[in-house]
């Protein structure tokens, strides 16, 4: 079953379209995350995921329901997380936490158990009796976490984690949503321009750019898609030449290949030489590597319908 699916999702907002033509789907249990630069719709799509807003055309759901039109439903079965969120100022991190697991019927013992799970799982124990104010942006974020997950919802939609996070922060949100994907079953919608972050965290993932989803699947699936080759890295003996077609990058003998079944030839053909072999690795592109080869050939393809002065065929 699909706990999160777009249909043709299409936003626009004063003549300018912030979504166009958006399909996804996150099976339950999930975990997607749509990566972009900013301004590439992310908020949009979590927003109208949340019922914070209707669609222009297209259709979007949330376990089987409409955001837009059955938001009240969707309440208590989902978590959301945005930038915008805020606490409220003239109470400390436990009171609000307190009122808000009333707002979604939480019984009073079990929200105190479950605030202080949270709390402690995201080493965010100490500052409960501290105002917004008082917080860092860091604890700050992970205090949002902790207000979306308060009711244990089925559905987690969450916007541009990673920014403004320090260290401890980033694993402490990473790995309470690790958790909650094993342990509580949630599915999750992650919307970051934040590539490396998100890949730590989600398995399947939608590129964005300018309201458009350029491609969506695993990173090795959209790597092969995006013509985003391996590399076989060779560290050899202090001085060692590399084998033919080998470039010296980093420290390592790197060359691309088109799949890793091509590196024993190429350990055998290095030790056959003669050559003093101390590693062989191969290495994967980032999903921020990949994202930036579906801009750089979704721009090759405009200029050649376009050409450089714009008389060219139109698409």
């Amino acid at each position: 079953m699909d706990a999160i699916a777009a249909y043709d999702l299409t936003k626009i907002y004063g003549g300018k379209a912030a979504l166009q033509g958006v399909n996804l789907q996150v099976t339950e249990g999930g975990a997607m995350a749509c990566v972009g630069l900013e301004g590439a719709g992310k908020t949009t799509l979590v927003r109208l995921m949340a019922g914070l807003g209707r669609p222009t055309s297209g259709e979007c759901s949330v376990l089987g329901l409409s955001p837009g039109f059955e938001s009240a439903r969707l309440h208590g079965m989902t978590g959301t997380v945005l930038q915008s969120a805020r606490l409220y100022a003239c109470m400390s991190l436990w009171e609000n936490l307190r009122f808000f697991a009333g707002v979604n019927y939480v019984p009073k013992d079990q929200a105190i158990e479950r605030i202080s799970f949270l709390l402690h799982r995201l080493n965010i124990w100490d500052e409960r009796d501290r105002t917004p104010d008082q917080l860092s942006t860091g604890v700050l974020t992970r205090a949002g976490l902790a207000r979306a997950l308060l009711h244990r919802p089925r559905v987690v939609l969450m916007d541009e984690q990673g920014a403004g996070m320090d260290r401890e922060s980033a694993e402490m949100v990473r790995e309470l949503l690790g958790y909650a994907l094993r342990e509580e079953g949630i599915t999750l919608l992650l919307c970051s321009q934040h590539m490396n972050y998100a890949q730590s965290i989600c398995g399947s993932f939608g590129l964005l750019h300018n309201g458009i989803l350029l491609a969506r699947g695993t990173v090795e699936s959209l790597r092969a898609g995006g013509g985003v080759r391996l590399k076989a890295a060779l560290r050899l003996a202090d001085g060692r030449e590399g084998p033919q077609g080998f470039r010296l990058e980093e420290g390592f003998w790197q060359k691309e290949i088109s799949s890793e079944d091509e590196m024993p030839q190429l350990i055998a053909q290095a030790v056959g030489s003669g050559t003093s072999l101390y590693e062989a690795v191969v290495i994967r592109p980032t999903l921020e590597e990949i994202y930036r080869a579906y801009l750089a050939g979704g721009r090759r393809r405009e200029e050649f319908f376009h050409g450089e002065t714009g008389t060219g065929p139109q698409a």
